[in-house]
């Protein structure tokens, strides 16, 4: 793990544009291999691990929904385009050539690229969220921290989630 992931979660952190990430006590770039012996984790990590897990379990609660609607979608895809060729055969039959039934099967192709673009954003989303909630539990595990985190949500309001999280940390030095 990179030093610059503990400092982002340290109260001691100073940026600036010409050093970069330097520690408020040293005046230095950080320069320690697993952890820091000065780390001052309280607000600025206490936020950002309260964050990183009320995003990732938000992102989580999606999936049934993201998954089914994008079923349902694809499956419109597939109606339409089943539509086309039978419609297609049966003018066929009739003596018939025309190019309605490959117009109505290119048409179905659009729902279903829309129901895999759901899936593959959902995926996006859901793995950046992993990712940043895995970065800050690894500074939690190189400072043999332990966290209990309990989120609940209430209503939606305007398109806005409530979220309430209680956010319990042991072991601090």
């Amino acid at each position: 793990m990179l030093p610059v992931h503990h400092c982002e979660l340290c109260d001691h952190q100073q940026t600036s544009l010409q050093q970069g990430t330097t520690c408020a006590l040293t005046n230095q770039k950080p320069n320690f291999h697993s952890s820091c012996s000065s780390i001052a984790l309280n607000e600025k990590f206490e936020n950002r691990l309260r964050k990183a897990n009320v995003n990732y379990e938000s992102i989580k609660r999606q999936r049934a929904s993201v998954y089914s609607s994008s079923l349902v979608i694809i499956a419109i895809g597939v109606v339409v385009i089943i539509t086309g060729y039978l419609y297609g055969k049966l003018t066929l039959e009739g003596g018939v050539i025309s190019t309605v039934p490959l117009i109505v099967m290119a048409v179905g192709l659009t729902p279903i690229g829309l129901g895999f673009r759901k899936l593959v954003h959902y995926k996006q989303e859901f793995d950046d969220a992993r990712r940043k909630k895995d970065k800050v539990d690894n500074v939690v595990k190189a400072n043999n921290l332990l966290y209990d985190i309990d989120i609940s949500f209430g209503k939606v309001i305007h398109g806005a989630q409530e979220v309430h999280a209680e956010l319990k940390i042991s072991g601090r030095r």
